[in-house]
């Protein structure tokens, strides 16, 4: 059998330059060498690594600048607006509008789409009231049940609006992220009745039953006044629809 030879003049120590070298020791070693072979690859991937790590703090550290300079501003706003209760709601809307412009920060964006909301439904800006309701309803990082309540005023603005598919979206959502939560029976109730009225005017009356039929299928303890109100429209809206009216 012909046996491994070196060639003329190699000695054990070109074949493998740590001989004797082993475990943790003979790692960091050939890293090393390796690093030393390859400088400028590795000194390049380095820079690259900082200049991230650095831009990542520095956005995170200016976002956070923005929202508590924003948050300041809003305070103005409101100790201003305190103390002059008959300014306009157009002169308000402006001064939260300027606020949402001039800095950047999506915390601050969820807080003044609340407020905003409220104020272009005062001022019959039903749509814009609706998106900005919408976009919180999005964005928050809350329970189901906040959540759902800022898709359900959004339904309850986009009907304002007359814009009907988009009002059944939005309590279909309220109703999705409600289904799971046995805590508020009542607002589920409400939130299938209003998606299923919503489907019968839009023409889906196999779905608008369905939603109904589960407004009835609600089981409370003591239910309220409120919540037999409820089930009162919605048996109503099913024998109506099984007439065909």
């Amino acid at each position: 059998m012909k046996r491994f030879e070196p060639k003329t003049g190699a000695s054990i120590q070109d074949i493998d330059p740590y001989p004797g070298v082993t475990g943790a020791e003979r790692f960091f070693a050939i890293l090393f060498s390796k690093i030393g072979e390859n400088k400028k690859q590795v000194l390049f991937g380095i820079g690259v690594l900082f200049v991230t790590v650095l831009t990542v703090v520095s956005w995170n550290e200016y976002r956070a600048e923005q929202f508590r300079k924003g948050t300041l501003a809003i305070e103005k706003v409101e100790k201003e607006l305190a103390l002059s209760p008959m300014t306009e709601i157009t002169d308000k809307i402006k001064k939260y509008e300027s606020i949402a412009s001039s800095y950047s920060s999506p915390s601050l964006d969820i807080r003044l789409s609340k407020t905003l909301g409220d104020l272009y439904a005062k001022n019959g800006e039903y749509q814009k009231a609706a998106e900005k309701l919408e976009y919180a309803g999005k964005k928050i990082d809350e329970l189901p049940e906040v959540k759902a309540y800022y898709f359900y005023i959004a339904g309850n603005y986009r009907e304002s609006a007359n814009q009907l598919a988009e009002a059944e979206s939005d309590y279909g959502v309220s109703v999705s992220l409600l289904s799971s939560r046995k805590n508020v029976s009542g607002f589920y109730a409400w939130s299938l009745y209003q998606a299923g009225r919503l489907k019968l005017e839009n023409g889906k009356k196999a779905e608008a039953v369905d939603l109904l039929k589960k407004v009835l299928d609600q089981d409370i303890a003591s239910p309220s006044e409120e919540f037999k109100s409820v089930r009162e429209l919605a048996t109503y809206l099913l024998l109506k629809s099984s007439q065909g009216n």
